[in-house]
């Protein structure tokens, strides 16, 4: 089973969130925090297996968060919700530890996929990103020596 928080600062997305997660069979519990105050406070108290993490603005503080929240509880997997539909922003997030980016308007039809993918440890790519990643885009550079 699935404990998810999620961390969303508008009302009707934190709600809309938590009426796809509630009826999966998989997920356990839900907790909700409105800002990244109250997310790192509730991931210091209890343990989740995923954040559902919802940023207006990625490029301004959304490292500087996945990093915090990597310091605060280092197991649990972070989902990105964003705003862009662009394949760059999609796939960065994954490469500094992020296990999935999707873009809010599919989050319906990817959110309970992308959930099940970050539990198993594997990075999750939206569907409409498919055709359009480079298929080595996850591959890490080899180091020669």
């Amino acid at each position: 089973m699935i404990r998810v928080l999620i961390v969303e600062e508008y009302e009707g997305m934190r709600q809309g969130l938590f009426e796809l997660l509630k009826d999966l069979p998989c997920v356990d519990a839900i907790d909700i925090a409105d800002d990244l105050v109250e997310a790192s406070r509730l991931l210091c108290r209890a343990k989740y297996d995923v954040v559902v993490l919802g940023l207006e603005d990625t490029e301004r503080s959304g490292l500087g968060v996945i990093q915090a929240f990597r310091q605060i509880s280092p197991l649990t997997s972070v989902l990105l919700l964003g705003l862009s539909i662009d394949t760059r922003l999609a796939l960065w997030p994954i490469r500094f530890g992020v296990m999935g980016y999707i873009p809010k308007e599919v989050i319906a039809e990817e959110l309970p996929s992308a959930l099940q993918s970050a539990v198993a440890g594997k990075p999750y790519v939206p569907r409409m990103y498919h055709e359009t990643a480079a298929p080595g885009w996850m591959m890490v550079p080899q180091v020669a020596v």
